[in-house]
């Protein structure tokens, strides 16, 4: 997997945006924040295009190392949020909080 999560977060990254978080084996990412990033919408987009194209020569790779298939799905959403930093007293995370991110985890 961490080849898997190294080569999805430079993708995302390459398009403007950041890691917030890994969920098991998903990734959260952030665009426009904590900068503004003109386009972020389809930035976004271009990220998952991106990804699933690396997926595609990474799957070759694992399929002759005779390891099983990794599938890949996107939830992208474009809301206003809450983001910042939460959390309680043994642990605060920056993050996104509200209805746009868990559309974007339902679209998926």
């Amino acid at each position: 997997m961490g080849y898997f999560f190294q080569s999805m977060c430079e993708e995302i990254v390459a398009t403007g945006g950041i890691l917030d978080k890994f969920i098991g084996d998903c990734i959260m990412a952030l665009w426009n924040v904590p900068r503004r990033v003109e386009g972020h919408a389809s930035a976004a987009c271009r990220a998952a295009l991106r990804m699933q194209t690396a997926l595609m020569g990474l799957s070759e790779k694992w399929c002759l190392e005779g390891l099983p298939e990794v599938k890949f799905r996107t939830g992208i959403n474009t809301a206003r949020v809450l983001v910042g930093n939460y959390g309680c007293d043994y642990r605060i995370n920056y993050t996104a909080l509200g209805d746009g991110v868990n559309l974007a985890s339902r679209l998926e």
